[in-house]
């Protein structure tokens, strides 16, 4: 490997840290490397695209920043097999993290792209490599713009002019579907060349590079770049030589982000190139825009700053945005093999299957596994195997439904669970040409049929007996005891998500044409009845939000009087009531809906719900026994205080929680040792809510049913938009397992007052959800419904 990594290669800034490169190079090369680079690099890709690994990804770049900076200069030519390694997030704000000594600022650790990009098309292999043609002196110029610096530099021998490749996903779900079609019109990319005869390509095209490109799967080509030797652009890299791919020059008509990006590689292996993705954060365009007055394509109106040779490279403030890898074909079994990259791998009737004489035999199905549970110690085979359990059986296949229900008929040998996975299935297919609440209407029935919680000695309640836990730890709340008892929680599931502004939007749109003389009525009805468009939430949560999002559930427990007076209260001195906590709103920029709350409020007539047992004053101000006993009375039969739960996946990004939620926390530790213990873990809880029984829900489509609700809106439970806009329903379908529906105001600056009534916030219908027991959870896990994973 000494051909290839060398500390000398880069022009450390002093002893000291050439004494840290070499040390960490020799221990990749012990640890890691062990004479294989593509089990080493293969390793450090699975790492980086999975987001489970996610507390892992800044030690694997530090790696891959080793071997770069050690990697030699070396010309590409012809064709390589590409892939991605892991994407970062551009920091807009590094400069301002160094000033507290920080490598990367608070919201470029969220990492959104490198988490997006894993639960799309990280494992897919949409991008396939690039080439690298020989490129005339007279091309080259009228791509650059005969920048005098790059036509200086110019050299037939290693300027090379290129183009990307891409393929077809296996199987693709709806946003993988539409990735290369999406591509093919922004980037304006063409059909694979069959032969060297075929016109439209700026480079050579030689027999030999086409051979060589037979190994490698892919059906469309573009994104058009200019190659050549030069000096690293990154701070970082202090001038490292490398050759270095330009995306940038406005003549090869770059479409965004590439009007940023500038790709530099270095050889860390034979027949292996690491390239870094660099994208600029200053001085970049967004594209270009064409228009003529006359006809014709009309001259192009850049969209920013044009890229052009600047004296000074640093003041683009280019960025690491990630890592690839370049491979020559000549070693694509090694690439392809299960201890490298098989996902690349050619699928049968793509180039490169039959060349490369590629096994057809499926991979091994993976097996899910998980705990037993207690309750049901013979059950190990979740997925199946509790239809050998008789009272399992009867809890999985029965409803809990009110006298009027009749559930969902279920197919043989399928749980009310599965039924659900399917009719999910079906309602997202609907659904992605058509968001109407009409192909609901199954999961409406079912929510009307259901059963509501109830609230019994100050405990959340369904058909079945969750355990009730009392903590032991201290507990206060403003300023005085208030322990954690009777707490109990439900894991989380989503099952269909539908934009319901759109209901809103429509529903006037109606009133508007009936109210109207110029227009039919018959355009009224066929705004109703027709069809809405794609659901885009639901389409955007199924292929990027579930794996991002970490919902992990809810979790009840008893409210006090005391409290619970202090969380409903509208009274027009809401600061003199709670000065500390009207302090805390103030104080919490997420918060300031629900301070803008306490200032609506001090001008409102105190007329709000519960005012009659407020006026005699707060509980610690002079509050009568008459009222704290109407307060005890409605915290034991009616209230609960909730929290949303989160999974691991937030921890890495734990400071921006805490600044969006004043209320987010951790468990405390009695309450985080039962989650480790359950079948999923939770690590925070925030988002909080009023639970209350025996509501009349506020949706029509209801139709007055009563279910229990939770509710965000009230002034001084504080919160982050769009939370405070909630105001959820439940019920229980079957024993310990509940549907909710997703409810949010359409009306977002209409301010809360439990006074107006809830048809004027327009509440509308934002998707259905989940709350399942421990044994629900464990069967939900085991037939892979809205899991963090592809199935």
């Amino acid at each position: 490997m000494a051909a290839y990594l060398d500390p000398g290669n880069f022009l450390s800034a002093g002893a000291e840290e050439a004494r840290a490169l070499a040390n960490a190079l020799d221990k990749i090369l012990t640890e890691d490397m062990q004479a294989d680079p593509f089990r080493m690099i293969g390793n450090f890709q699975r790492i980086l695209s999975d987001n489970a690994q996610r507390p892992l990804w800044d030690e694997t770049a530090a790696k891959l920043d080793a071997l770069f900076k050690c990697g030699r200069y070396a010309q590409l030519d012809g064709p390589m097999i590409g892939v991605s390694m892991g994407i970062r997030d551009s920091d807009y704000f590094r400069e301002t993290a160094r000033l507290f000594g920080k490598d990367h600022s608070t919201i470029a650790n969220l990492e959104w792209m490198a988490t997006a990009w894993n639960a799309t098309f990280a494992s897919t292999g949409i991008w396939m490599g690039k080439t690298f043609e020989p490129v005339t002196k007279e091309i080259f110029g009228a791509k650059c713009g005969y920048a005098p610096k790059a036509m200086g530099a110019f050299d037939p021998a290693t300027a090379r002019i290129g183009r990307n490749f891409f393929r077809e996903p296996a199987n693709p779900n709806f946003l993988q579907g539409i990735g290369l079609p999406v591509l093919t019109q922004v980037w304006r990319l063409r059909d694979r060349p069959a032969d060297i005869q075929v016109q439209g390509f700026f480079g050579t095209l030689l027999q030999r590079n086409l051979e060589k490109e037979k190994v490698i799967p892919y059906t469309r080509t573009g994104g058009i770049f200019l190659a050549g030797p030069g000096a690293s652009v990154v701070e970082e890299m202090r001038g490292k030589r490398v050759y270095q791919l330009n995306y940038r020059w406005p003549l090869l008509e770059p479409a965004f982000p590439m009007t940023r990006l500038v790709d530099e590689l270095a050889q860390i292996a034979e027949g292996i190139y690491l390239g870094q993705l660099v994208m600029a954060t200053r001085h970049y365009s967004i594209g270009q825009l064409r228009f003529s007055l006359f006809g014709g394509s009309g001259a192009p109106l850049e969209l920013g700053d044009a890229f052009g040779e600047a004296t000074d490279e640093a003041a683009y403030g280019y960025q690491n945005n990630g890592y690839f890898l370049m491979i020559d074909p000549a070693f694509a079994k090694d690439a392809y093999s299960d201890r490298a990259f098989p996902m690349l791998r050619p699928r049968s009737g793509e180039s490169g299957y039959r060349e490369l004489g590629c096994d057809q035999a499926a991979a091994p199905a993976v097996q899910r596994t998980s705990q037993r549970d207690s309750a049901f110690p013979a059950v190990s085979d979740w997925k199946d195997g509790w239809q050998a359990d008789s009272s399992l059986r009867a809890k999985f296949t029965t409803f809990c439904l009110d006298e009027a229900g009749t559930g969902e008929p279920l197919r043989d040998g399928e749980s009310i669970l599965q039924m659900l996975q399917r009719v999910q299935k079906e309602i997202s297919a609907a659904t992605l040409l058509d968001d109407h609440l009409r192909r609901f209407e199954t999961l409406h029935r079912l929510f009307r049929s259901g059963v509501p919680p109830t609230v019994v000695d100050g405990v959340f309640q369904g058909k079945g007996s969750p355990g009730r836990f009392d903590a032991p730890e201290a507990r206060d709340w403003y300023g005085q005891p208030e322990p954690c008892t009777g707490f109990t929680y439900y894991h989380g599931a989503t099952l269909n998500l539908h934009f319901g502004f759109a209901d809103t939007f429509y529903a006037d749109a109606e009133r508007r044409l009936r109210e109207s003389a110029v227009f039919p009525s018959a355009l009224a009805v066929m705004l109703q009845n027709g069809s809405k468009g794609p659901d885009v939430l639901n389409v955007l949560w199924a292929t990027i939000g579930r794996f991002v999002f970490p919902w992990a559930g809810k979790s009840f427990e008893r409210i006090s009087g005391r409290k619970l007076s202090m969380l409903l209260d509208e009274s027009p001195d809401l600061e003199h009531r709670y000065p500390a906590r009207v302090a805390e709103l103030r104080e919490h920029p997420a918060s300031w809906p629900h301070y803008d709350l306490v200032l609506k409020d001090q001008a409102h007539d105190p007329n709000g719900l519960f005012e009659s047992h407020l006026r005699s004053g707060a509980w610690d101000q002079g509050m009568n026994e008459a009222d704290k006993d109407f307060w005890r009375q409605e915290a034991a039969t009616r209230w609960v205080f909730g929290s949303n739960l989160q999974d691991a996946r937030i921890l890495s990004s734990d400071p921006v929680f805490r600044a969006l939620d004043m209320n987010y926390h951790a468990p405390l530790p009695s309450i985080q040792a039962m989650a480790n213990a359950g079948p999923s873990l939770f690590v925070r809880q925030g988002y909080t809510f009023l639970g209350s029984s025996d509501r009349a829900s506020i949706l029509p489509v209801n139709q007055g049913k009563r279910v229990f609700q939770f509710n965000y809106r009230y002034p001084m439970i504080g919160g982050a938009v769009p939370i405070g806009l909630c105001l959820d329903e439940l019920v229980e379908i079957a024993e310990g397992l509940f549907l909710g529906q997703l409810i949010y105001a359409t009306e977002p600056f209409k301010a809360f007052h439990s006074s107006m009534d809830p048809a004027e916030y327009q509440y509308q219908l934002f998707g259905y959800f989940l709350l399942l027991d421990n044994t629900w959870e464990r069967h939900r896990q085991a037939i892979g419904f809205d899991v963090d994973t592809f199935s």
